[in-house]
Order: C-alpha cells, then structure tokens, then sequence
C-alpha cells in the first residue's frame, strides 16, 4: 500500500538530493514538521516559511512567510499539496517514530476519524487489538536502515465506529539531502469488502467440503457396513460348513476304520488300499475343517496384550519339534530379539506355522538349518525373521502363498492343509504388522515379519 521508494532516489524527483529545498518545500507546505524545527531552522525550507500550511473553510493554503515563494514554486507546492490532499488512497505522512504527522481527507473517511483526531492519537492506536504490531515494526526499522526500499502488507485497522478495516498498506521514507529520513509515505488502500468476499467464498468452500465429506463418511460407513456383514456371512458360512462337516466326517472315519479291523484279513490287496484312501482323505478332511474352524475364530478371538519373547517362544517350538521327529538331524539356531506387545497364544500360532514349515521343507536336506531372529528397521520398527536351506518356492508365486488353501507344492513333496500361513498372515495384522517371503527354487525360503509397526519394541535388557 505503501508506494515503494528507489534505491536510486535521483530518479525521483520528490526524494531527490538536487531537489533538497523543494522536498522541504513540500514537507512544510504539507505541515509534517513541528513548530520549533519552523522557528530553530529546518534547512533551507526554513527561510522561505514561517509557518506550515493553513486551513481556510476546509481548503489546504500554504501560508506565506515573510519572503515570498515565486509564482512556479508556489504553484508547483499548491499542486503537491492538493495532489496530497484529495488522493482516491488513503495517505498519511509519518515521523521515523511513526508519530502522525499529516493525513489526508480519503484516510480520514476511511477510519471515519476527523482530520485532528488522527493526528493525535499515538502510533499504532488504530491496528487491530489481535495484531502484533511487531512485524510491521520490524520492516519499518529496515526501511529507516535503508535495507529495502519500502515495504508492503495487509492488515487490520479499527474504524471509529468500532468495525474492521482490511488495508493494504505500503510504506516508502523520503530522505534529506545527506541521506537521513525525513518522514514515511504511508499509503492504505480500502480492502474490506475483497476480504468480506474472499471470507465468504471460503466460508462457501468449506461448507461445501463438510457435506462432501458428510457425504463420503456416509457412502464409506455404508461400505463399510456392508463389507463387514458380507465378511461375516462368510465367517459363519465356513464356520457352519467346517461345523457340520464334523460329525458326517467322523462317522466315516469310524465306520471305516471298523471295516478295516473286520475286514483286514478278508479283503485283497486292492480292496485294503481302497480302504486307506478313504481313511486318509477323511483326514485330510477332518484336518481342513479344523483349520478352517481355527481361521474363522481369529476374528473373533479378543487379543489379550502382554509382553512376549519371540525368541523364547522360537525355543520351545523348537524342542517340541525335535520330540516330535527325534531322528531329523538339524541345526536350529535361535537368537535374542527385542520383545514386544502381543497375545502369547496367537504369536506362538505364528512361531509354530513359521518353523514348522522350515522344519517340513527342510526334511530333505541332509544338513537342515533353521535361523531365528530379527534387526531394527530404518522406519523404528523391529523386523523379525525365520530363515531355513530347504526346498524353497518360485517366487513368481509368492503373492499365493498366505491365501487360504494355497499350496506351492503337491502333497506328495509335503504334506498339508493350506491354512497354516493365512493363520500367519492374519495374527500378524491384527498385530499391527506385516508379513512376506522371499525364496528362489532349492535354495531356501525367508519370512519376514513385523508387529506393532508404530510403537517400539522393548529391548530384553530393561525386561531383564
């Protein structure tokens, strides 16, 4: 708002050092210098008046001194003078203490203030209350040291009637001769009812962001809605279906296994192959349905939150292995690892699927080695691992690997059910983690595991 001043100030003509006498001409003739610098000598403008300006029936008048100005000086100071006071923009000339010096009708219209009472009120008695005055003084000091030539900001200005006033302001400082300042140029252009507007406009927006966001929580608590009660058709479908199978299941198997104890003795080679395959696939039946039962149940089961070593864990798992096949040689090693936050019951789940698939997969190796353990992550999570030398998989086919039912190998190569890594995959998310593998074809197979991602694992010294 303020106009902004050159550093080359010779091309200006009101700040120019070869117009010093008329700059002061102009000062004077505009009132901006006190009574005592009048009769104690202002530089050369001091000679040629004895007074600043008067005020003749509203109309601003150079007063006449003792010497008389020439007809052009005169007239050139009476156009300044009126240039200055009927300005469309509001203009005030400032002290380099920002004392008011003189105003001009658009400013005094503007802040509905007489002309005397602006002139009288202190520096800074018109900003906004909420407005630190700080940063404005801050530019105006650079002005004054001469580092910028002028500067420029919007801010608020309280009228007489109590209302705000938006202003844009600029301000540029008129220097004397030898380079020291003489007053400021402030100019404030009435900016109110752009803001009024630009208020209104983002009012608009943000109502309008509010319904659409009203608009999008609704749509997604209805997906929302109808996601979880589609998820839990399926949770009771196969909770049912695995359910219902138990009990036809387990009267094949029964019926069978008593044909076989009959009938062992009586029934050909053929007949008694026929007759395992019954057995065995009522099994693996009986196997799935039980898995799928177990799966169905991990979303409903309540996480009961306690701290929880993995590696001891890992060790226990281990040993229950070596019992269970006492006569695999194979290296398991175990390393500490930083404990964390979870439900013991379900994180051993995951240890149990873990290793006993290294354990599994590994049975073809003739020196199997199984590794537990884990490492800080860049992102402040802990990441876990089990690593073990045995088949391995394509891992083309990785992304198949935790989906219920998904086998990357016959169950002639290794038996099992399919479940064991959606158990993995889905304890491992309700844990806050992730879970992923990496393997090439013979050499090996490396899950990889996080849990509680956003909150820091506890290290085994302060458990100690």
């Amino acid at each position: 708002m303020f106009s902004r001043a050159s550093k080359d100030d010779t091309k200006d003509p009101f700040v120019s050092r070869r117009n010093l006498s008329i700059n002061y001409q102009r000062a004077w003739a505009l009132g901006i210098f006190p009574k005592a610098e009048q009769q104690n000598g202002g530089g050369a403008a001091a000679a040629a008046h004895d007074r600043p300006m008067l005020r003749q029936n509203g109309r601003l008048q150079i007063a006449k001194s003792g010497r008389e100005m020439s007809p052009s000086v005169a007239s050139s100071e009476h156009q300044f003078a009126a240039a200055f006071e009927f300005s469309a923009i509001g203009t005030a000339l400032l002290a380099p203490d920002s004392r008011v010096l003189q105003v001009n009708r658009a400013l005094c219209a503007l802040l509905g203030y007489e002309r005397d009472e602006l002139l009288a009120l202190p520096p800074h008695a018109l900003t906004h209350p909420d407005d630190d005055p700080q940063e404005e003084l801050a530019q105006r000091a650079r002005l004054l040291a001469g580092d910028v030539p002028g500067y420029e900001c919007e801010k608020r200005y309280l009228h007489r009637q109590g209302q705000v006033v938006w202003g844009h302001l600029s301000c540029s400082l008129a220097r004397d001769g030898a380079g020291r300042p003489l007053f400021l140029i402030a100019q404030v252009q009435d900016i109110t009812q752009r803001k009024l507007a630009d208020a209104t406009e983002r009012r608009r927006a943000e109502k309008e962001i509010v319904l659409l966001n009203n608009v999008l929580e609704q749509r997604i608590r209805k997906r929302t809605a109808e996601l979880e009660e589609s998820n839990e058709d399926l949770r009771d479908f196969a909770y049912s279906l695995a359910h219902d199978l138990r009990a036809p299941l387990a009267s094949i198997d029964g019926f069978s296994a008593q044909l076989e104890l009959r009938l062992g003795t009586k029934l050909d080679e053929k007949s008694q192959h026929y007759l395992r395959r019954v057995r065995a696939g009522v099994k693996l039946m009986s196997d799935l349905t039980d898995a799928l039962l177990a799966l169905a149940d991990l979303s409903n089961t309540q996480l009961m939150h306690q701290t929880v070593d993995l590696s001891s864990v890992a060790r226990a798992v281990a040993e229950r292995l070596r019992e269970r096949d006492p006569g695999r040689d194979v290296t398991v090693k175990i390393e500490e690892t930083l404990r964390t936050q979870g439900d013991i019951r379900l994180l051993t789940d995951v240890m149990e699927n873990l290793m006993g698939n290294a354990w599994k997969f590994t049975s073809r190796i003739p020196k199997a080695e199984i590794v537990f353990g884990g490492q800080a992550w860049p992102n402040g999570s802990y990441l876990y691992h089990v690593k073990d030398n045995g088949a391995g998989f394509d891992p083309a086919y990785a992304y198949k690997l935790f989906g219920p039912f998904q086998r990357l190998h016959t169950a002639n190569e290794f038996e099992g059910t399919g479940i064991g890594l959606a158990m993995v995959r889905k304890i491992v998310s309700r844990h806050g983690g992730r879970v992923w593998a990496e393997s090439l074809p013979g050499a090996g197979a490396s899950f990889f595991f996080t849990l509680n991602e956003n909150a820091a694992a506890v290290r085994p010294a302060l458990l100690a």
